[in-house]
């Protein structure tokens, strides 16, 4: 069994398995849904921060996803921050390790996958060092114990929408409440090492809400072929073709809206916790389910 270790706890999540656990259960304890989310949901988008800042939002889609309970698989799409994803890169077999053990890969699945979209290929490599999925399968583990993965990373080209309609298209035959496609991303980045193309503290977080409202009426558009343009022009989303793919797989199943649970941003959430805090970065996060 090839397993991929953990690379990010300690840093962006819990190293304990007590305290990873017990911070999933706090993130999703305070992850409220709204009451009237429909029975099916066709999948989701989660950040991938580190999950002080982002943790109770990618929690969110979860919990939602598992509501009507019985996913049995998911399939996630994640970003590239590495440069070593070139196409649809499948980590095929095996599991990825985290502090609270192994998380299984649906390999059927993945076989499946790789048959059916030849812009998809085995390469566990891509994954070694991307955080945007290992930061997602310690929250899968707690909250679906029995739920296995098929991460797939995808890069922000034209190719997404293809890889994304093609994966929708495989799993046709397969409920969507027992498959999910979930994709990763932040949103824009600004501020500090970023620049300040917007203005420094207040006017930063306004830039940034203002500039992720716009890849957000794509998402809720379910407008696929327009988020990659979108996040050259814009630079907010640094997942974008993990997007654009979780989009056109969600519509290839039958999904026709995006909604929106949740946004919140890392000035945010620090200018909550300490008001006179200097740091005026500005990354922005959402939860996203596909109805």
């Amino acid at each position: 069994m090839v397993i991929r270790p953990a690379v990010r706890a300690g840093s962006f999540y819990d190293a304990s398995p007590e305290a990873c656990r017990r911070h999933v259960e706090q993130l999703a304890a305070s992850a409220e849904l709204p009451a009237d989310l429909p029975g099916r949901l066709y999948g989701g988008l989660v950040p991938h921060a580190g999950w002080v800042y982002s943790g109770r939002l990618a929690a969110m889609t979860f919990k939602a996803l598992l509501a009507g309970g019985g996913v049995e698989t998911f399939v996630l799409l994640g970003a590239d921050h590495t440069g070593d994803v070139q196409t649809g890169e499948v980590w095929p077999d095996g599991a990825w390790e985290t502090p609270l053990g192994k998380a299984l890969v649906n390999e059927e699945l993945a076989a499946a996958l790789l048959a059916g979209c030849k812009l998809l290929r085995a390469n566990p490599a891509a994954h070694a060092r991307e955080h945007s999925l290992e930061v997602q399968v310690p929250i899968i583990q707690a909250l679906a114990p029995d739920a296995n993965i098929v991460p797939i990373a995808v890069p922000p080209t034209g190719d997404a929408v293809a890889i994304g309609q093609a994966v929708g298209e495989i799993l046709a035959d397969k409920p969507a409440g027992r498959v999910c496609v979930v994709g990763s991303t932040d949103l824009t980045h600004h501020g500090g090492h970023f620049g300040h193309p917007g203005g420094r503290g207040e006017k930063s977080e306004a830039y940034a809400r203002a500039n992720d409202r716009r890849m957000l009426d794509l998402i809720e558009a379910m407008d696929a072929q327009a988020v990659v343009p979108e996040a050259m022009r814009h630079h907010n989303a640094c997942g974008a073709g993990a997007v654009a793919a979780a989009v056109a797989a969600a519509q290839a199943r039958g999904a026709t809206a995006g909604r929106l649970l949740a946004y919140t941003n890392s000035y945010e959430i620090t200018h909550k916790q300490y008001p006179h805090e200097l740091d005026d970065t500005t990354v922005g996060y959402a939860s996203v389910v596909f109805v």
